[in-house]
């Protein structure tokens, strides 16, 4: 008997937790004088074991520092102070609510929190809004912080999921205090039993949808939402190889966003970027989005890399060199043709309309710098013709020259208007006046095919008209979807022209420019599902 005694005095030295919690239990709690005296006994005798237990059982399960933390604040303070013993955070905001304040005085006790640790915030408890603006509020005065969690343990069901969802949104770790063995005649977990839960982002299981929406934004040319949804995305979404696939689908958002914009520079390091990491994952994944396009962005990128040299080339005022040289104007054109058509499946007709009116521009430019002629500053004595059209005009003397071809100007815009008007010849010319010039000097645009050069010249004219009338010219209504279907047909039938004339092979480099979309790829299904 003596040793039973002995070895129950042991085990009861050896677990005192248990101990004080059989005393705890065995309490009378008929009275309210009794249930307070177990409260407190609880609070007293009990509250500083637990919290020692809770942290040598959870210090494992923690993992990361944690600087920042939020908390919900209801009636119960026993599992917000297991949660700051056991994290040790910096700074605590305490949502509370006017019946819940009063707590905060025995969570701040037990933790000893110095003023300076902690603040907080009355919000409503049925109100989601008042959570959402003061996380929010906290999220940007902390500066943003990674090292930030959420605990919803306490308060009413409507605050722990209004913050619950507030964290998911900026993805901020969500944790809580719970037990498996709860006993609801005390109305509290056995104590020992309080085991910390981490909350696993909603995108491991409902990432596989968040994906095919930043996909969608891709086939609805929104690159820019692409990219921002899915920058977010590769950083979250738990599996490894899709977050690597992710970050292919983020770097061709961004190359044809900076593209669409005419960041060419830009555009041109982040494509190196992206065939840089398909080329090096190709050994491997050989499987993985887009791999199966690397032939299209490799071609892309050559596009690029000469596109991102004409900023120099303008900062140097040379731009009469890039009208000369095809590796610069070429891949130009066909970007301002290809701006046109996203902006077209936008709905965005007159932007669509300038970017093709400014595709006939160069068309016109291109054509005369083959003249030595530049519509910003025209030089007529220095023109150079073709002699092989004009061999009259061999030799001829520059003053002479330039006298037959503006007669022949002239005549052309009398045919044209019925009257020559300004019988000058423009220093600066509009586009129009380009084509006429370029009707003057017999240019193979303007010549070839069945009609004739006025009539072509009246096609033109009639575009450049309809063009006018746009908002972003000088109208003051949007152009038509029939007007613009009309003006997107001439300008594209007399771009083919132009590349047919200048031995371009206008079907190949356009399916060159073709911008793609993560669905176009055939590995696009191993995203599915995950």
């Amino acid at each position: 008997m003596a040793d039973e005694t002995k070895r129950k005095t042991a085990d009861e030295t050896e677990n005192p937790l248990q101990m004080m919690t059989e005393q705890w239990m065995q309490l009378e709690r008929k009275t309210t004088k009794q249930r307070e005296a177990a409260d407190l006994f609880y609070e007293k005798k009990l509250m500083n074991l637990i919290e020692d237990n809770f942290i040598a059982r959870n210090r494992e399960r923690v993992e990361e520092e944690v600087e920042y933390l939020i908390m919900s604040v209801g009636t119960s303070y026993e599992p917000l102070v297991l949660s700051i013993k056991l994290l040790n955070p910096q700074k605590i905001l305490f949502l509370c609510t006017a019946i819940t304040e009063k707590y905060l005085d025995k969570i701040v006790k037990h933790c000893n929190l110095p003023v300076s640790a902690f603040q907080k915030c009355i919000v409503s408890e049925t109100e989601p809004m008042d959570i959402y603006r003061e996380i929010k509020k906290a999220y940007i005065e902390w500066g943003k912080p990674e090292k930030l969690h959420i605990d919803i343990t306490g308060g009413t069901k409507a605050m722990s999921a209004a913050a619950a969802m507030a964290g998911a949104v900026i993805d901020i770790q969500l944790i809580y205090v719970g037990s498996n063995h709860y006993l609801p005649d005390f109305r509290k977990p056995c104590p020992g039993s309080e085991t910390l839960f981490y909350i696993a982002n909603p995108l491991s299981v409902f990432g596989d949808l968040e994906i095919e929406k930043a996909f969608t934004l891709f086939r609805k040319k929104n690159y820019s939402g692409a990219r921002e949804k899915l920058e977010y995305l590769k950083e979250v979404v738990p599996e490894p190889n899709i977050r690597q696939q992710l970050n292919f689908a983020y770097l061709l958002a961004k190359t044809y966003e900076e593209w669409d914009s005419l960041e060419l520079s830009g555009a041109y390091q982040t494509i190196l970027k992206l065939n840089k990491e398909l080329k090096r994952d190709k050994r491997i994944n050989s499987r993985f989005l887009l791999m199966d396009k690397i032939d299209i962005l490799k071609q892309q990128e050559e596009i690029l890399a000469a596109l991102s040299e004409i900023p120099q080339y303008i900062a140097e005022k040379r731009n009469a060199e890039l009208l000369q040289k095809e590796k610069y104007i070429v891949p130009l054109m066909f970007t301002m043709c290809q701006n046109a058509m996203i902006r077209e499946e936008q709905e965005k007709l007159d932007m669509a309309t300038l970017l093709l009116y400014r595709l006939l521009e160069m068309i016109e430019q291109k054509r005369l710098a083959g003249y030595n002629l530049y519509v910003s500053k025209m030089n007529y004595k220095e023109i150079k013709v073709n002699i092989q059209i004009h061999p009259e005009w061999d030799g001829i003397d520059a003053k002479e020259l330039f006298r037959q071809i503006k007669e022949r100007y002239l005549d052309m815009k009398i045919q044209l208007f019925g009257k020559t008007g300004n019988t000058y010849m423009p220093e600066q010319i509009s586009l129009l006046e380009g084509f006429i010039l370029l009707a003057a000097l017999d240019d193979e645009m303007l010549v070839r095919g069945n009609s004739s050069v006025i009539d072509k010249l009246k096609r033109i004219r009639a575009m450049v008209y309809l063009r006018n009338n746009s908002i972003f010219a000088h109208g003051l209504g949007p152009v038509s979807q029939t007007d613009y279907l009309k003006f997107k047909s001439f300008v594209l039938e007399l771009f083919r022209e132009f590349c047919d004339i200048e031995q371009i092979s206008f079907a190949q480099y356009n399916s060159k420019m073709t911008w793609i979309t993560p669905f176009d790829s055939v590995y696009y299904s191993g995203l599915e599902g995950n």
